[in-house]
């Protein structure tokens, strides 16, 4: 991802919609090499991307070869279809107005799930199988498979290299993994998190229920990236966050690292919205705190309508 920062320009930025809904050349890039990879690593498999980019092979990118080299790319000559095929939502830059003004909260953005023909909007938790953030600039990534933990480490992806590639028959550097549990004991204050939408009557909307949430927090903080506000939360780093009519890319990966550092997750039933607040995403550390904001958008839903 910092590849593409390096070489952005005001040509490479285009507004979807509302004038701050922006995408880059990078998110198409980055989501076509993506696709390329899962293609030829797990054919079978489906690939669920917010652009909706064609897969393209690393060698048509500018740059490619300095961009593999960075990558742990395993030989596709070992791709094999698994024993059931599986989604992949990716969200190739989450937080692309921080990414397009310079500011680090941005991320990359991949989860795993077993599909469910009963469960199209996948609410399901038990679907979620992975889940990985990756925040260039903070130097950090977020990791999670359910049942096993969430964790997170200081360094970029590639660091990952020396573990799942070839070693040249030395002994691989163990990467140090921190343990993401939620909120420490002896920690003060009460942090939530939030993110506000582009259009103007999505954003009343949610300035309307703030003061009733702020009165059971000490502040507030919004990193501009879904994923991000999710891995600070499963973190411990602010005590809730949540937010409304997020797509499911937004969340796909954060809210399996959430609940495997052991807090409550909602996730939107249905991510365009249904009038009764099921289209809200919330990482709660207490399931008291879930149900108090679950509860205040459900009233306002039903007072609209």
């Amino acid at each position: 991802m910092r590849h593409w920062r390096r070489q952005l320009s005001a040509a490479d930025v285009e507004a979807k919609g509302e004038r701050n809904n922006l995408v880059t050349a990078a998110d198409a890039e980055i989501e076509a090499l993506v696709r390329w990879y899962l293609a030829t690593r797990r054919p079978g498999d489906a690939m669920i991307g917010e652009e909706d980019a064609a897969a393209l092979p690393v060698t048509e990118v500018a740059g490619g070869e300095q961009i593999a080299a960075g990558l742990c790319v395993p030989p596709a000559d070992g791709a094999a279809a698994g024993p059931q095929p599986l989604d992949w939502h990716v969200d190739p830059i989450d937080g692309t107005v921080n990414f397009v003004r310079g500011i680090e909260d941005y991320s990359f953005s991949i989860g795993v799930r077993a599909p469910d023909p009963g469960d199209p909007d996948a609410a399901d938790p038990d679907t979620w199988l992975a889940g990985l953030v990756a925040a260039p600039e903070l130097g950090k990534v977020f990791l999670a498979r359910r049942g096993l933990g969430a964790w997170m480490f200081a360094g970029q992806v590639s660091d990952l290299q020396a573990i799942s590639g070839d070693a040249g028959g030395q002994a691989a550097p163990e990467v140090p993994l921190t343990r993401l549990r939620g909120r420490r004991s002896g920690q003060r204050g009460r942090l939530v998190a939030t993110g506000f939408g582009y259009g103007r009557a999505q954003r009343d909307q949610q300035f309307a229920v703030l003061p009733e949430i702020m009165e059971h927090f000490d502040d507030m903080r919004r990193a501009g990236s879904a994923a991000i506000d999710l891995c600070q939360a499963a973190a411990g780093r602010v005590d809730v966050y949540y937010e409304r009519r997020l797509g499911l890319y937004d969340y796909a990966a954060g809210a399996l690292i959430a609940e495997e550092a052991g807090l409550h997750v909602c996730r939107p039933s249905h991510h365009h919205g249904t009038g009764d607040g099921s289209d809200l995403c919330i990482a709660a550390g207490s399931l008291e705190d879930l149900e108090r904001i679950a509860a205040i958008h459900r009233r306002q839903c039903a007072a609209q309508h």
